[in-house]
């Protein structure tokens, strides 16, 4: 993977990152809205990740595990954080 392709890559993680930030102070409020948020960055970091490593021909079954083990603990993060 050349690294202007590289850099794209990584400018969209930051900028779906920095958006789903600021959709959360948006809705700082409502719980409920807050914790969808989540989900939807949940699966777009997992999209990401598979795509990402896909392009760059390194995708093995260790970095999907990699990938699934942190958003599980995000999303547990953040059931305990948005509906407790």
């Amino acid at each position: 993977m050349n690294k202007t392709l590289e850099g794209i890559f990584h400018l969209i993680l930051y900028l779906g990152f920095i958006i789903g930030a600021v959709a959360i102070f948006i809705w700082r409020f409502d719980g409920e809205r807050q914790f969808m948020i989540v989900l939807l960055l949940v699966a777009f970091y997992l999209i990401w990740g598979y795509s990402y490593h896909s392009t760059k021909r390194d995708l093995c079954r260790k970095l999907i595990l990699e990938y699934l083990a942190i958003s599980l603990i995000g999303l547990l993060a953040a059931f305990v954080v948005f509906m407790s």
